[in-house]
């Protein structure tokens, strides 16, 4: 094996003393300038995504029924633009913005104020405003007297949309038939 020298490959010999030194010392010094890069980038801060919740935020209060806090709404500012769930946002649909839910469940909001309830679709990040659990659309603000006093004390409960299908349409869906056909080229039914 060859002598490193790394005299011969110090910044103050420029470009040309770089190049003009044997190969594996170039290849020494690259990989030790690659080491450097790597252990810097670990060691570097991380850059929040939009909409997503800081760390140093404590989480809502959660009681056995619910989340507690207190709740918002937004309208004509936000009229025609993209959610974070990719669709337009239209101020009089009974959706609403959650730093934390999955995009597309439901919740139930009711204002502790007056006892009024509103079905929401999650299809937004936020409020970014400490203190709030959620932003109601217009519309969902406008069902439980939230538009007038702008904010309010709230109950969050969420469910998943099958629950909350099977509750709505219970006994009023027709049931399906399943089509009972054989397979020729195999045993199996459809």
């Amino acid at each position: 094996m060859y002598p490193v020298r790394l005299d011969r490959m110090l910044p103050c010999r420029g470009l040309l003393g770089f190049l003009a030194a044997p190969a594996h010392e170039r290849r020494l010094l690259l990989s030790l300038v690659l080491v450097l890069f790597l252990m810097l980038g670990g060691c570097a801060s991380t850059v929040r995504r939009r909409g997503e919740i800081p760390h140093t935020t404590p989480p809502p209060a959660q009681s056995r029924t619910g989340q507690v806090g207190r709740a918002s709404w937004y309208g004509t500012k936000h009229q025609g633009k993209m959610t974070a769930s990719g669709e337009v946002y239209n101020q009089y649909d009974l959706t609403a913005a959650h730093p934390t839910l999955p995009l597309g469940s439901r919740a139930v909001v009711t204002n502790l104020d007056n006892g009024k309830t509103v079905e929401v679709r999650i299809n937004d990040r936020g409020p970014f405003v400490d203190g709030r659990v959620i932003d109601l659309s217009r519309g969902a603000a406008q069902v439980i007297g939230l538009v007038k006093p702008g904010t309010a004390r709230v109950r969050v409960k969420t469910f998943s949309p099958r629950h909350a299908v099977s509750a709505r349409f219970r006994n009023k869906r027709p049931q399906r038939k399943v089509a009972q056909r054989e397979c020729a080229s195999c045993e199996s039914q459809w």
